[in-house]
């Protein structure tokens, strides 16, 4: 109960951090792989419990009536740990230096959901 407590204020915080450089923004921004890149592991954490906790909220305000991306965190990050998508999305931009333009977010929903697919690779059929 502890961890899930200050997993939840470190996510809160990190994302009224976000809230606060996104108003410093001219124009907001997803984070990508040069952002991820830059963040300690702690940020990288708080930013998962905070998307995580994010699609939480929404789907206890919404009334059942969830959007597809709440449910596909809620229902497949519930089985991985915080530091296994952090470890996921850490593969991902390591394996791959080209692509560090692709958003954190689709990274999680590609390689720790089942909501999209996995990106093929090139010349790879489906």
């Amino acid at each position: 109960m502890r961890i899930r407590r200050t997993g939840w204020i470190a996510g809160m915080v990190f994302i009224l951090a976000l809230a606060g450089a996104a108003q410093a923004a001219d124009k907001a921004f997803l984070w990508e792989g040069a952002h991820w890149s830059q963040v300690s592991a702690e940020g990288k954490a708080g930013y998962v419990f905070g998307i995580c906790n994010l699609a939480d909220f929404e789907m206890a305000a919404s009334s059942g009536k969830t959007v597809c991306i709440s449910r596909a965190f809620a229902d497949s990050l519930k089985s991985k740990t915080v530091a296994q998508v952090v470890a996921e999305v850490d593969k991902f931009y390591r394996d791959n230096p080209d692509k560090f333009k692709t958003s954190v977010i689709e990274v999680i929903l590609r390689r720790c959901t089942t909501v999209c697919p996995p990106e093929l690779k090139s010349g790879e059929k489906k």
